[in-house]
């Protein structure tokens, strides 16, 4: 019988036309490009982190008028200037690469100093009007703070949120969404990351009794946190958070529905910001879609930020748990998984005044270290 040959196989001409061995040969190479794709895919080196923080040299461009990013857009951001004006401009040639955030302080200039990207489209409309960018920004100083969390793996390992900030302030509402102390245990500590003054505001304050201590922040009172009651649509609470922002830059964060909004309409009615409420499934609603620079007549800046679901806490140094969860003793903070959670006798011999929180302080250890999702674990 004659025999024939295909892509260098040997094989009777029956067999090689047979529909089940077709079939079979086809499943066997799409799993085996499967995995080599998956190889490809995952072999990523683990970047520095720290060198994707850091700013070009503003030195050549020190002669230049000095502005600060209010809000960061796909190919351009708005500036604000010293007199409150609004300048949208683009990024200069050596910016492209650069991670801008709110509150950045840059440079820039209205005759544009670099060529545009040739790879980007050529503006239609002259420069200034029907406002596309009237500048270029060709200049990032350095920052005095940096607000970060975690990113999701060594390719994006940090999400950044603000810049040159001097407060966080965490918005937790006693109900709808419900308080939940995970989150302000997360937002204490890239608020000692960024090395920025962290305070608590308990929204919603009068939708609970009085008589209701919240117990929930009882660790957070024995470490001297700073926690505001406040019922922004009563007004209470918000003349001491006033004060509070002069001459300030102050970050507010929480989940959807906390009443960021709300709170920010309080301390200044003529912003007049969207509100939400809760979804039918017990979710707040995003009425706020991107970091925005807010400066307030009565003096200080508040910046709005997304409800968010979590906050990654992810490649942050271990060593600021011991500043969140003071009442554990050195040899739990050394290695908090060499003890049970769920058992009875650990928890009695270590004499906890808040034994629920050893399973926190076990979650955002790990997390801290987790290992590179994207990293090659065939290596």
């Amino acid at each position: 019988m004659n025999r024939k040959f295909r892509l260098g196989q040997s094989r009777e001409a029956q067999d090689m036309d047979h529909r089940e061995v077709y079939s079979h040969e086809r499943g066997g190479e799409s799993k085996r490009r499967q995995r080599q794709a998956e190889r490809l895919e995952t072999g990523i080196e683990a970047h520095d982190a720290d060198a994707l923080l850091r700013l070009p040299d503003p030195g050549p461009w020190m002669h230049l008028p000095e502005a600060t990013l209010i809000q960061r857009h796909s190919q351009w951001v708005d500036l604000e200037l010293e007199d409150h004006s609004v300048l949208r401009a683009t990024l200069g040639g050596k910016l492209k690469g650069v991670r801008l955030v709110c509150g950045d302080r840059v440079r820039y200039s209205t005759i544009p100093v670099e060529p545009d990207d040739p790879r980007l489209p050529a503006p239609t409309l002259p420069r200034g009007e029907g406002g596309s960018p009237a500048a270029q920004v060709v200049a990032v100083m350095p920052r005095k703070t940096l607000l970060k969390r975690g990113g999701i793996d060594d390719r994006e390992p940090w999400q950044l949120i603000c810049a040159n900030a001097d407060e966080l302030w965490i918005c937790a509402a006693v109900v709808d969404p419900p308080l939940r102390p995970g989150l302000l245990e997360r937002a204490q500590l890239l608020a000692l990351d960024a090395g920025l003054t962290f305070r608590v505001l308990v929204t919603k304050r009068d939708r609970a009794s009085k008589k209701d201590t919240l117990p929930e922040l009882d660790p957070l009172r024995e470490q001297g946190v700073a926690i505001h009651e406040t019922a922004a649509l009563k007004g209470e609470g918000i003349e001491p958070l006033r004060k509070l922002l002069q001459h300030k830059v102050v970050v507010l964060l929480g989940h959807s529905g906390v009443g960021k909004s709300t709170l920010v309409n309080a301390l200044h009615p003529e912003m007049a910001l969207k509100t939400g409420g809760l979804t039918k499934f017990g979710t707040g609603k995003q009425t706020t879609t991107s970091a925005r620079w807010l400066p307030l007549q009565s003096g200080g800046t508040l910046v709005d930020t997304p409800g968010v679901r979590t906050l990654s806490v992810r490649g942050l140094d271990r060593t600021l748990l011991a500043q969140v969860f003071t009442e554990f003793p050195s040899e739990v903070l050394e290695d908090p998984l060499a003890f049970e959670a769920g058992d009875d006798a650990t928890l009695e011999a270590l004499s906890l005044d808040y034994p629920e929180r050893l399973q926190s302080l076990q979650r955002l250890w790990q997390e801290m270290d987790d290992r590179n999702p994207n990293q090659n674990v065939w290596r």
